[in-house]
């Protein structure tokens, strides 16, 4: 069954571009696949026996893209007051420990990936914790509920409490155990992401096999870099030989393609050129940056020399699964980088952060020919939206660069009133 959706259609084909169709249809086949985007009336001629989906006065939108999210820490998001490396431990490793209790890992990961579908995520790259069955379990709610992910088991080794420290061989093991189940499966919708933690929790023969098997199953790699200062002092004393932080994950094989790394605030320049030759990614998570007192990073600046960057939320760092509010921390941190640092040019819109949220981030998972945007040929991931939810005056049209800020900057979860993933609808209001 072919399927024509009816509303107005916007999307990013740029970091600065915003296009849209005020009368759209989308065409989806029965397969989940978009066959076509255009004028309504044009494709519902070309196309007369597709079933009619009419969805206005909304707006569809492509699904938005978390790069870097903590199922376990869900539970303990806004805890305040604390930079990062004491808040690990008084609020994170208790957490995370507890998944140690299958029960406990199947309700919180049922609970996170509903409540993500909701606010209009549809992919989501997720560290589970330590623990083989909860992350097995992850992947079954992912599976069940609809959504794209890749997720990965946390790996510790060393510097790590004793109930979350794992041996070095059987942490690569159980991955590579997981990977095979798991890469690759639901028609590519659920993919691997290699999760050791950060380097100083990580031994080198642990980073080394994490390259290793990035590179035999073609699986992501996801980790935290740069975040802050008191870490960058801990990786030093740990790592003497090496350059710096980047020169730590690049000797040991962990920089690639498929690397995906949370933070990057106070990257130096060979950092910077070790990331970009290697083709890797910045994962920026400008509400976690804030809360953890981490700092702020120069996305306008990483971004004009070439760098691959998305978004994440960063839950619980950041506390929020809302990546409307992210998009809104990224254009409101970048203005206080001019307005207190003097920085010329600094600023991101909200244009731009939309395409980091949807196409820039699905470029940096290599997906682009298949999620981000709403091209024929894309797997139909997109979710429909209310506007008049963010406008006092509940306009039915507006300038779409005016909607998107709106949207933005006055999220609201009653608007995402539908949540399609590979043209299956996982998400769907209740009226």
């Amino acid at each position: 069954m072919i399927t024509l959706y009816r509303a107005h259609l916007l999307w990013s084909d740029s970091p600065t571009g915003l296009r849209e169709v005020k009368d759209g249809g989308l065409l989806v086949a029965d397969d989940g696949v978009i066959i076509a985007r255009g004028v309504f009336d044009e494709l519902a001629v070309l196309h007369s026996s597709a079933v009619i989906r009419d969805l206005r006065p909304h707006w569809i939108l492509p699904g938005l893209i978390d790069l870097h999210v903590h199922l376990p820490q869900y539970e303990s998001v806004a805890m305040d007051g604390l930079e990062l490396l004491p808040w690990l431990e008084a609020y994170i490793f208790p957490a995370e420990a507890r998944f140690a209790d299958a029960a406990v890992a199947q309700r919180a990961a049922r609970r996170f990936f509903g409540d993500l579908l909701s606010l209009g995520t549809t992919t989501a790259v997720v560290y589970s914790t330590i623990h083989q069955e909860a992350t097995d379990l992850a992947f079954q709610e992912a599976e069940s509920c609809g959504i794209r992910a890749a997720i990965g088991k946390v790996m510790m080794d060393r510097n790590a409490p004793e109930s979350l420290r794992e041996d070095t061989e059987t942490s690569l093991k159980q991955s590579e155990e997981l990977i095979q189940r798991w890469h690759g499966k639901a028609h590519g919708r659920l993919s691997y992401a290699l999760a050791p933690r950060f380097a100083p929790m990580c031994s080198p023969e642990l980073m080394r096999g994490v390259g290793q098997l990035s590179e035999k199953h073609e699986a992501y790699i996801q980790t935290h870099l740069s975040e802050n200062v008191e870490e960058l002092a801990w990786v030093q004393n740990l790592f003497p030989d090496c350059a710096n932080y980047a020169d730590v994950y690049r000797r040991h094989g962990m920089l690639n393609r498929r690397t995906l790394l949370g933070h990057g605030i106070h990257l130096d320049d060979s950092e910077r050129a070790m990331i970009l030759d290697a083709g890797a990614s910045i994962v920026h998570c400008p509400s976690s940056n804030a809360f953890l007192q981490s700092g702020v990073m120069p996305l306008r600046r990483w971004l004009e020399e070439g760098l691959s960057i998305g978004l994440g939320t960063d839950v619980a760092g950041g506390p929020s699964l809302s990546m409307w509010d992210e998009m809104a921390m990224a254009c409101t941190v970048s203005k206080l980088r001019f307005a207190l640092l003097g920085e010329a040019n600094a600023t991101v819109n909200p244009a731009e952060a939309f395409h980091l949220a949807t196409l820039g981030a699905a470029k940096a998972l290599s997906q682009s020919h298949r999620i981000g945007s709403l091209e024929g040929g894309m797997d139909a991931d997109f979710i429909v939206v209310d506007p008049r939810r963010t406008d006092p005056a509940e306009r039915l049209e507006d300038a779409a660069d005016r909607v998107l800020s709106r949207l933005i900057y006055r999220a609201d979860p009653r608007m995402v009133k539908a949540t399609f993933v590979r043209g299956n609808q996982c998400f769907v209001q209740a009226s």
